[in-house]
């Protein structure tokens, strides 16, 4: 077996994240190549679509894909309340993920990666100069071999287990309809309350030409809490009368483990998803940018062992580790809250300019590290004065 017969790195999933960093290792000079179990990328994502504008800037992401800008948002309480954000400048796009994901996939294939599109990876074995991978085109089986197998495979995760890889701790559910409503929505709006969805928010968010996303985070029951705020705020707004509900779990937590010998896992296959918002894409950027620094320092060295690889764990989670708990602990006592609770921080903020500029001040669309620990003692200080 020849050098030639190896690919560098191969990529389970071309999701965003693995198109991604399968572009940018190929584009640093690496034989890399992607397997996808679906047959066509992109088709049928369930994701609202929300990408803060900084971040898709940063990573001069397929502008083709944009839909809308959200420029503002209306917070309603539970009674109905509301408290207008408005920013000065435009906080983040709304995306066609289909045209997102394979304006990301075309990416790659410029770069020169070798793209199999309805290949279904079974398995994975470490051995001692290679990793080797079975794979099914379903029609029988074949091999591919490679220096680093990179798991790119979102909530999927039987790999991990039998490459000694964990996955997250728990999962949060996001259920979502598009629509298309009578009289067209133009801001994007945020339902907060315990009969809403206890400790988290629906949303309603405007695709441009009448189309709106309507969905709702949750613990648990979340088509019945989705079902609920299309019947209390949208019933008698909606052109199509039962809108398919699509649902699909939401990685929740850290990953304790999410390296091995010659394999590491990326973006909501490593957990590396907002805990506030569910919000995946942005993270698995950051963190693919992290996964290139160090797979080109582990080829340059010849080693691609667990200690080596483990530098990538240990770095990404020092960016994001603190965000991720943060964001967890603000869910837990933001779900203590009651709904008389929620109408009286909405009471005391509304009209206060001098305080929505100090949260604004340290608000980041993507970190959160900052706004929520503020954000909590502010509302702390407002229950119990």
């Amino acid at each position: 077996m020849s050098y030639l017969d190896v690919y560098d790195i191969l990529v389970v999933g071309a999701g965003p994240i693995g198109s991604y960093l399968a572009s940018r290792l190929a584009k640093e000079g690496f034989k890399v190549a992607i397997f996808e179990e679906d047959k066509e990328v992109g088709k049928n994502v369930i994701c609202t679509g929300i990408i803060g504008k900084e971040t898709f800037e940063k990573f001069n992401l397929p502008r083709e894909s944009i839909l809308n800008e959200i420029k503002s948002i209306n917070f309603f309480s539970p009674a109905g309340a509301i408290f207008k954000y408005n920013p000065p400048h435009p906080l983040a796009y709304v995306v066609d993920r289909e045209k997102f994901d394979k304006g990301l996939f075309q990416w790659a294939k410029k770069e020169g990666v070798e793209t199999y599109l309805g290949n279904y990876v079974e398995e994975v074995k470490v051995a001692p100069r290679f990793c080797e991978v079975k794979v099914s085109d379903g029609a029988s089986f074949y091999e591919k071999k490679a220096k680093v197998v990179i798991l790119a495979t979102g909530i999927k995760y039987k790999l991990h287990k039998k490459l000694g890889l964990t996955s997250p701790p728990s999962f949060l559910q996001g259920v979502q309809i598009e629509t298309t409503l009578k009289n067209s929505l133009e801001e994007t709006e945020i339902y907060i309350g315990r009969k809403v969805s206890p400790g988290s928010f629906a949303w309603a968010v405007p695709l441009g030409d009448s189309r709106t996303r309507i969905g709702i985070l949750a613990k648990s029951k979340g088509t019945s809490y989705l079902e609920k705020i299309i019947q209390t705020r949208f019933k008698e707004r909606l052109l199509v009368e039962e809108p398919q509900i699509r649902k699909k779990s939401i990685a929740y937590g850290l990953s304790r483990k999410t390296t091995g010998e010659r394999v590491l896992a990326v973006g909501e296959a490593a957990g590396q998803v907002k805990t506030t918002t569910g919000g995946g894409i942005a993270y698995g950027l950051f963190c693919a940018e992290i996964a290139v620094k160090i797979l080109k320092d582990a080829f340059c060295r010849g080693r691609f062992g667990e200690k080596e690889l483990r530098k990538y764990e240990k770095l990404w989670k020092s960016k994001l580790g603190k965000e991720i708990r943060i964001g967890d602990y603000a869910r837990k006592i933001f779900e203590k809250f009651s709904d008389s609770q929620i109408e009286k921080v909405f009471k005391f903020v509304k009209g206060r300019e001098g305080l929505v500029k100090l949260l604004e001040k340290n608000f980041d669309f993507e970190f959160h590290s900052k706004f929520l620990p503020l954000g909590i003692r502010v509302f702390k200080e407002i229950l119990f004065r």
